[in-house]
């Protein structure tokens, strides 16, 4: 996740080709609901991260992010393919770990997939698939709307089911076959991207200098992130009769603004009460 900042901070990332591509770079893992689990801020390089030095950055933030999980054999995890590489999945093989990512075309290792200049060539639905017995990892090429490589050190082919695409040569949506380990990464994929528009529903923007508020851009956002993950809780309890995000973030900020802090003595105290003062033009 990326939280927007464009002043500067030592911290602040530059993504090309994302909607925001100035600010704090958070690593997260969430939910297919939405609710995160576990999140961390991107500091760069960690000259301490020593044990895990010969894999790559996407492969090492997965396994760090998932040292928390204590029984591994009960998770499923999927990931995009700045993530995903051969490596990673025997790794989380060897851990326990269910794992399903989509994969760049040279992170396969060696095995002989169709390539996707050939691929494109044929009809759309087809795809090609190669087992590598040596990792136990499955690799799959689809042809879609462009050519997609997924792996796989739990998930299978078949059953083939059916998806819908729009045909330029029919000029109709036609159905094309979609293979059983693409659908299952369609349906639990992208708890990190919702968490993100949820977050971003209702955010409150912090005007102000840039210096001053650097810190607060990307700690602030938290407090946001927590109200989500509660409202998710809140409505996997009531179902069908809970409030929708805006009215539950709307009582949380009544609820507190209720409460009796007291009077903060703060400052220098004011030699007349404030209802004795006036003001003249």
């Amino acid at each position: 996740m990326i939280v927007k900042y464009y002043g500067r901070s030592g911290l602040k990332q530059f993504i090309r080709g994302k909607p925001v591509r100035f600010g704090y770079k958070l690593w997260s893992v969430c939910g297919a609901s939405g609710y995160c689990f576990k999140f961390d801020l991107y500091c760069g390089k960690d000259p301490e991260d020593t044990a895990r030095a010969d894999l790559l950055l996407g492969s090492r933030v997965v396994l760090n992010m998932l040292d928390c999980i204590e029984n591994p054999e009960n998770h499923c995890v999927y990931f995009d393919s700045f993530f995903t590489s051969r490596d990673l999945l025997i790794h989380l093989t060897n851990l326990g770990f269910r794992a399903t990512g989509t994969v760049r075309e040279n992170r396969v290792g060696d095995c002989p997939l169709l390539s996707s200049n050939n691929l494109r060539k044929t009809f759309r639905g087809n795809y090609d698939y190669q087992f590598d017995r040596n990792g136990e990892v499955l690799f799959v090429r689809w042809h879609d709307n462009r050519c997609i490589t997924i792996g796989t050190n739990f998930d299978k082919v078949e059953p083939l089911g059916a998806a819908t695409r729009y045909s330029r040569q029919a000029s109709k949506k036609t159905q094309v076959q979609q293979l059983a380990v693409l659908k299952s990464y369609n349906a639990y994929m992208g708890g990190v991207d919702h968490h993100d528009w949820l977050v971003g529903k209702y955010a409150t923007v912090i005007r102000g200098e840039k210096m001053v508020l650097g810190p607060i851009c990307w700690k602030w956002p938290m407090l946001e992130m927590a109200l989500v993950s509660a409202w998710l809780f809140y409505r996997l309890v009531h179902g069908k009769n809970a409030l929708d995000l805006l009215n539950f973030s709307r009582a949380v900020t009544v609820t507190y603004l209720k409460l009796d802090t007291g009077r903060l003595n703060i400052g220098r105290p004011m030699e007349y009460p404030s209802s004795q003062l006036s003001m003249t033009p």
